[in-house]
């Protein structure tokens, strides 16, 4: 691991980048770190520099943008009402950028300079608020501001692609990053595109069971009322409850129905950008054949998202964060973070996991194996994309087992809904019925 010792020895010496006048630029060092001449040294030590003297030199902007991007990958915290408006802002607009850094990605491996690629790709795209984005980007490169800055300014791109395009451009490997970022994007759209198209069977058949619950409830059943009530009969308490919710609907019907959708919605939202987001999340862990779908999926991103930053050059703690800030689970987010943390005090991997009690509920022991291993040999992007690879395939093989697990419950509690309504209507008619005939 090419990490930089994060609590530096006192008697280090550090030489600025920034020299002003009269002063001396640098200090010549001896191999131990002692400064060759203790003269040159008191000489700087006795004339403190006023800030208001100091020049800027060229490294100073570099150094400012990485900072900042720095500042923005570690942070990890984003409110739940900016996720949710930066969620509304990207609407529609996920495949158009998929195809924009792929584009991007192929025109600058053909030879094209950034502006010219993105001015070419400006004369492409068809979507009003892509292109709204693209011209202010393009904008911003003219004016001397870095890709990747200029893309972060527009908050559409992820930490992990603005990660992946910072350091292209300070290694000047842009393009061969924009590459890389084509494929394990495409690899970690297609993964998210079969989980959600394994997921829209049992969606379906729970939207149609509640819409036909309430459809009976509100139309059919407030008819059926009146017969049962005019046979003068006992009634079971099935037959009861469903009386009291045939009148509640019938007196309350059309504000009760948008009342229950609105509260779908809402505790969809509550689910999804509130701090119960963590726990709603560790219940849909649990529910068979989801749960296992989804941990094979968030291993599987952590193996892809890290691997490509590695192997993009990132550094290995930036790789850590910038890969939490973009992981929707809240418990993997959290391990992340702390897991960044403990590499960036000089922790193995191995030694890491160790020391983190969640480790054991998050990874496989298989997984941290590998990744230990991949450390020790130092191929470990190489080992992570091994496990992305690994665990794809365990999540498309829990995707294709999902309606086979799933459909015998839907069809059970659609089963116990119908026939818990056929026998509270039809056995105080066989009872009637029964009666009159003796």
């Amino acid at each position: 691991m090419n990490e930089k010792n994060p609590h530096p020895k006192a008697n280090d010496v550090h030489v600025t980048a920034h020299p002003t006048k009269g002063h001396v630029p640098s200090v010549p060092v001896s191999a131990s770190g002692e400064p060759a001449s203790k003269k040159v040294l008191q000489t700087n030590e006795s004339k403190p520099r006023p800030p208001e003297k100091k020049k800027a030199t060229e490294k100073e902007p570099a150094e400012k943008n990485e900072a900042a991007l720095t500042a923005k990958l570690t942070t990890g915290k984003k409110s739940g009402i900016k996720r949710f408006f930066d969620g509304l802002n990207s609407i529609g607009l996920g495949k158009e950028r998929a195809n924009f850094i792929e584009n991007l990605a192929i025109l600058l491996n053909s030879g094209l300079s950034v502006i010219d690629a993105l001015k070419t790709l400006h004369l492409e795209i068809r979507s009003k608020p892509m292109k709204k984005v693209l011209t202010k980007v393009i904008e911003e490169v003219e004016s001397g501001i870095a890709l990747w800055q200029a893309m972060d300014n527009q908050s559409f791109f992820s930490p992990y692609a603005l990660a992946l395009i910072r350091i292209g451009e300070e290694a000047g490997s842009l393009s061969k990053n924009m590459e890389y970022l084509s494929v394990q994007q495409e690899k970690d759209r297609s993964l998210r595109s079969k989980v959600k198209m394994a997921m829209i069977y049992p969606s379906i058949v729970i939207v149609l069971t509640t819409i036909i619950t309430l459809g009976l409830a509100w139309f059919v059943l407030p008819n059926l009322v009146t017969v049962l009530i005019s046979l003068n009969a006992k009634l079971p308490i099935t037959t009861r409850i469903i009386i009291q919710i045939a009148n509640f609907f019938k007196l309350h019907g059309a504000v009760a129905v948008p009342s229950f959708l609105g509260l779908m919605f809402g505790a969809f939202l509550v689910g999804k950008y509130t701090p119960l987001r963590g726990p709603v999340q560790q219940f849909i862990f649990h529910i068979p054949g989801v749960g296992t779908m989804a941990r094979s999926a968030t291993i599987a991103r952590f193996g892809v998202i890290l691997g490509s930053l590695l192997r993009a050059g990132v550094p290995l703690v930036e790789s850590i964060r910038s890969m939490a800030d973009v992981t929707d689970t809240v418990s993997y987010r959290r391990f992340y973070f702390r897991l960044a943390d403990s590499i960036e005090v000089g922790q193995s991997f191995a030694a890491s996991f160790k020391a983190l009690h969640e480790t054991k509920s998050l990874l496989p022991v298989s997984v941290q194996q590998l990744v230990a291993t991949g450390e020790q040999s130092g191929r470990i992007a190489d080992m992570l994309m091994r496990i992305a690879d690994i665990y794809e395939k365990k999540a498309e093989e829990a995707a294709q087992r999902l309606p086979v697990i799933l459909e015998p419950m839907l069809l059970i509690f659609l089963g116990a809904i119908v026939g818990t309504i056929a026998f509270s209507i039809i056995v105080p008619i066989y009872s009637i019925v029964g009666s009159v005939g003796r």
